[in-house]
């Protein structure tokens, strides 16, 4: 009385309670219980026995049954001899030809939907998704939609020629999700005077510098500021991006260079800086006076610099064993590869440095416990 569901062995009720009745006669009730004397046990017919047999066939890919009990089907005819493959499968075939189609109650024809169309049906929540996935969609004015859904290929070919563009772009450009709309950076707040008076105190508290997207800021001031890096060992950190800045200023950047070791990290990105000024920018921080990590010059205003400065950048890149970051555009492969190739042997004589002053990797790292569902 177990059949097989999925692969597991499972009891069913009303098979165990006729078994019980069956084989013990009238001494289990229906309940399974004993309600009587005990009588001689009555065999099963071979009906019943097949009976139970097809309740058990219930799971036809169990490897544990037999195969002639995987399936409820029972061949009930007499063998007439040998397994003849030919001639089984010419007997297949004659059936099979020799058998009339089954007559169509409507006649098959092309592009026509025969019997009850599907109609589906939805609730509110599915109706109120489909109505918000619509909503986010483009969609073109009638007259546009109507336009694009009746032209042809030749039509869509020739308005993708006006407009000197692909046909495959020129629909998906008409169909292209809006532009999302991003919140503006707040404007810089910074003051350059009061910048000029902290770095000429040594103030300790101004180790951070951001002159980022300041306008009116005269070419005078710029030298100022860079003269006041002389005498200054507090600051780490100096910014001055899109603010247009000048070869002038940057010569005046490149002789205080050599008088500070306290700077770390300089951007002058987005500039009207000539590569000329800007080879002499690196020339000066490979001086052995300053300790600059990074420096940060892409986007300028003339972007192809040439062989001839690009090699002098190499150079002076190459002469540096403190650069770890350099922020420019090189055009010449091998360049790029020399020039990344000096950086990373930068980095790695700092670690060689650390595992020789006997700190392991990771030390001084403060690590977080694991959070566990409790």
């Amino acid at each position: 009385y177990q059949r097989r569901v999925h692969g597991k062995a499972v009891v069913s009720t009303q098979s165990k309670q006729w078994y019980q009745r069956r084989v013990h006669g009238d001494r289990y009730s229906s309940h399974g219980r004993r309600s009587g004397p005990r009588r001689p046990p009555v065999r099963p017919l071979p009906e019943e026995v097949a009976a139970l047999v097809d309740e058990m066939a219930a799971d036809p890919d169990d490897k544990h049954m037999p195969a002639s009990v995987r399936t409820a089907y029972r061949c009930e005819k007499e063998p007439t001899g040998e397994l003849n493959r030919d001639s089984l499968i010419n007997c297949i075939n004659e059936i099979a030809l020799n058998t009339p189609d089954k007559e169509e109650k409507v006649k098959y024809e092309p592009g026509v939907k025969r019997g009850k169309t599907f109609t589906p049906v939805y609730n509110e929540s599915q109706m109120a998704e489909m109505d918000k996935a619509d909503a986010g969609q483009v969609k073109l004015d009638p007259d546009e939609e109507e336009a694009l859904a009746n032209a042809s290929v030749d039509d869509i070919m020739a308005l993708a020629d006006i407009l000197n563009t692909n046909p495959q772009d020129f629909v998906m450009e008409a169909y292209a999700d809006p532009l999302q709309y991003f919140e503006p950076d707040p404007p810089n707040e910074t003051n350059p005077k009061e910048v000029l008076e902290k770095l000429k105190s040594n103030d300790r508290d101004c180790k951070d510098v951001n002159l980022n997207n300041l306008g009116g800021i005269s070419e005078q001031e710029f030298c100022d500021i860079f003269n006041t890096l002389r005498n200054n060992d507090n600051i780490t950190k100096f910014s001055a991006c899109n603010v247009d800045l000048s070869d002038f200023a940057v010569q005046t950047l490149c002789a205080a260079l050599d008088q500070n070791s306290s700077l770390k990290s300089l951007s002058i990105e987005n500039n009207r800086v000539s590569p000329d000024a800007l080879a002499d920018l690196f020339e000066s921080a490979a001086s052995p006076n300053n300790g600059l990590l990074e420096i940060r010059v892409a986007s300028q205003q003339q972007e192809k610099m040439g062989q001839r400065v690009e090699e002098r950048i190499a150079a002076a890149i190459c002469k540096n064993p403190r650069l770890m970051k350099a922020g420019i555009t090189l055009e010449f492969k091998e360049i790029v590869a020399r020039v990344s190739k000096h950086m990373i042997n930068n980095m790695d004589k700092l670690r060689v440095t650390r595992l020789k002053d006997g700190v392991a990797p990771g030390a001084g790292v403060k690590w977080t416990a694991a959070r566990t569902l409790d």
